[in-house]
């Protein structure tokens, strides 16, 4: 396909899923834990029929919440999945395992009591990480550390960490996070959940769904394998032709800091105390700002040049990206079987005026990585849950902003074969 044929692409509406509501994407283990910018699992659904079969062995390089893995173990095929989040990973291996339903419910009895007998009998909130004492006020803290110890004394491994997921998914709610901004925004005038009750609820919804994935998952005849690791994209430690086909979505040049969208699960269960140092092991990180040397890809560089003048540490940050991008794409190549089918799920954004075109530079890195362009699917974007406006700077915003833009309308799936 000619780089003059992108602007053309016609929008393939059987790929964009309108008609889904919350509940049909968030079935089974899917609705755990919110999470930025995550793919819905009938995308993945759908890849694994066209490109894969039963028994294959499925890798996710950006495992971000496990949509991949999930939808992989419940269409029988084996999953290799991922990331140096660690907050992605425990959310992750909290939505691989099923956990039996009389098992969970008795546990559930045990921690309900002990929950609802919480008396605040120290202030944990004096030794707590200076960057949570800015997130949450000190009654809630207390709230919460009283609530995450009486968890960590759970002796079932697997249920421990299915509470440890859904007391991460209700730290925003309890903090004074804006409730309405992915990104991190204070808002002091929010009324804080009380994190009892907000915990309360939440399980009792997880436990509705590790029901339904219970049961799903007892009517295959095979029992996939799934792995859940901490390992770099670009460094997978994986045995060459090893893998049936890949499914990812990369971060976004100049979208998400992903480390800084966790930072309260990160902070909270001891994964970091230095959110910087955190920071430089994501790909595509404004901490990390390179102009050393380019990418095979013309268009990176023709966009690099483009925010040199403006900007000349993002221009080093998008440069970054790429090269980290194309190290990706080589190791994709590598760990894939030949004849196999690579699928990525990216889009475009856009910063200072300059189109960030990252699915036409994803393409040419891909080529450059040995890949050959199969196809290229154009959806348009419905269930990912993000930010749709930027103001004049490219910086995100809400709807009632003066200038705002929006951006994210479409997404795209490269589908290239090794």
């Amino acid at each position: 396909m000619k780089n003059e044929a992108f602007s053309v692409i016609k929008c393939d509406d059987s790929w964009s899923f309108n008609d889904l509501t919350r509940q049909q994407t968030n079935y089974a283990s899917h609705g755990y834990h919110k999470y930025p910018a995550k793919f819905i699992p009938q995308i993945v659904r759908r890849l694994l029929n066209d490109y894969s079969e039963a028994g294959d062995t499925v890798l996710d390089c950006f495992g971000g919440c496990g949509t991949t893995l999930v939808e992989s173990k419940l269409n029988g095929r084996n999953s290799i999945v991922l990331d140096v989040n660690e907050a992605a990973l425990l959310i992750t291996k909290a939505k691989k395992e099923a956990i039996d339903p009389y098992k969970l419910g008795k546990e559930n009895e045990i921690i309900v009591t002990k929950l609802n007998q919480i008396k605040i009998k120290k202030d944990y909130y004096l030794m707590a990480h200076p960057r949570l004492k800015y997130w949450f006020k000190k009654k809630e803290y207390n709230q919460l550390a009283e609530i995450y110890k009486i968890i960590n004394r759970v002796d079932n491994s697997k249920i421990k960490r299915f509470y440890q997921c859904c007391f991460s998914n209700i730290l925003k709610n309890c903090s004074i996070w804006y409730s309405k901004s992915i990104k991190p925004m204070k808002d002091p005038y929010k009324k804080i959940a009380n994190p009892v009750q907000s915990f309360l609820l939440h399980l009792k919804f997880m436990t509705k769904q590790n029901m339904e994935y219970y049961e799903l998952l007892k009517r295959l005849n095979n029992k996939p394998s799934s792995e859940v690791l901490e390992r770099d994209a670009r460094n997978t430690g994986l045995e060459s032709n090893s893998v049936d086909l890949i499914v990812t979505s990369p971060p976004y040049a100049t979208s998400y800091e992903y480390a800084d969208l966790h930072q309260l699960t990160l902070l909270w269960f001891g994964f970091t105390n230095d959110m910087m140092k955190t920071k430089r092991k994501f790909i595509g990180t404004s901490v990390n700002s390179n102009m050393n040397k380019l990418t095979d890809s013309q268009l990176a560089n023709k966009i690099v040049r483009s925010l040199k003048n403006r900007d000349k540490h993002l221009a080093g940050q998008i440069n970054n990206y790429y090269i980290d991008m194309h190290d990706t794409f080589r190791e994709m190549y590598r760990v894939l079987r030949p004849g196999r089918m690579t699928c990525i799920i990216i889009g475009d954004t856009q910063y200072k005026n300059v189109r960030i075109k990252n699915m036409e530079v994803s393409k040419e890195l891909l080529e450059s990585a040995g890949f050959k362009i199969k196809k290229i699917i154009k959806r348009k974007l419905s269930s990912k849950i993000f930010t749709p406006y930027r103001d004049k700077d490219g910086k995100f915003t809400d709807s009632n902003h003066g200038k705002k833009r929006k951006i994210y309308q479409y997404e795209y799936i490269i589908v290239a074969r090794k």
